[in-house]
């Protein structure tokens, strides 16, 4: 019983982190920080690709409307006295290292394992002076932008951290990053794949392994040889055209995701 009374009082007293994956470096303090109504993006770099503005637009919206409560008892109702005296962040600067070559997210993504650079440096002081997110690609500040967003809990209508100032130096501890789905044995809608894209971005996972046909069937249309889809697929309407997964592979892409299809034929065993 004394070890989980223990746990329980860390829980109860501290909260829970949501950080995922846990950054290489993370420094942090026991300040409240608000966000400002008006918070905005600063996006200091010339000529952003229009993925990186779009990244941006997106994490605006998850801070807003994403209203995520800390995991304690009363969801942050025993936080409104110290968020009373809370500073106040107004903005967060992103920037690119001195000699970093712009290029869209979507080809920092897709580069060779190995050459892609998603490190990032977060600083969020806890005096209210605007916090900085620097890396060397747009990749790097599209992964920071992702642990920003993580940082932030929302209790009626104040969105804010108790955890300020926070320092945060990352970069990923394993090249590949996979998440593999099997569409051949079990049929996705498209809806689904993107959301699934969608949850493989937020915790920075890079490589969709689909694996699209196999014996079971086959639901990818192809130009040449449009029966293999006729005969092939569990039905007309659980099907994969040429434009839904090109559609696929640049959503995954923006989102800092390169696809890896296999197409198996013969079929497999595992």
């Amino acid at each position: 019983m004394s070890i989980l009374a223990l746990v329980a009082g860390c829980v109860f007293l501290t909260g829970v982190q949501a950080l995922w994956p846990i950054p290489t470096t993370l420094e942090t303090g026991m300040s409240a920080l608000k966000i400002s109504p008006t918070f905005y993006f600063d996006v200091q770099i010339e000529g952003v690709p229009q993925d990186l503005r779009d990244a941006v637009a997106q994490s605006q919206y998850y801070l807003k409307n994403d209203q995520l409560g800390r995991l304690v008892v009363g969801r942050g109702a025993n936080d409104t006295a110290t968020l009373a005296s809370a500073m106040t962040l107004s903005h967060l600067t992103l920037s690119l290292a001195n000699g970093a070559t712009v290029e869209p997210i979507s080809s920092e993504a897709v580069k060779p394992l190995g050459t892609r650079s998603e490190e990032y440096t977060l600083i969020i002081p806890a005096d209210g002076s605007a916090a900085t997110l620097t890396a060397n690609s747009t990749l790097g500040l599209y992964r920071g932008l992702t642990t920003f967003n993580q940082l932030f809990y929302y209790y009626r209508g104040v969105i804010y951290t108790l955890l300020a100032p926070i320092a945060i130096t990352d970069t990923p501890a394993y090249p590949f990053r996979g998440l593999a789905l099997d569409t051949s044995r079990n049929y996705y809608p498209v809806d689904d794949i993107l959301r699934t894209l969608d949850a493989m971005s937020w915790v920075k996972i890079n490589t969709f392994h689909w694996h699209i046909t196999d014996s079971q069937s086959f639901p990818l249309e192809v130009a040449q040889y449009p029966e293999l889809a006729i005969n092939g697929a569990y039905s007309p309407q659980e099907v994969y055209t040429a434009s839904d997964v090109q559609y696929i592979v640049q959503y995954a892409a923006a989102r800092g995701i390169d696809v890896m299809m296999v197409s198996t034929t013969l079929g497999s065993t595992f």
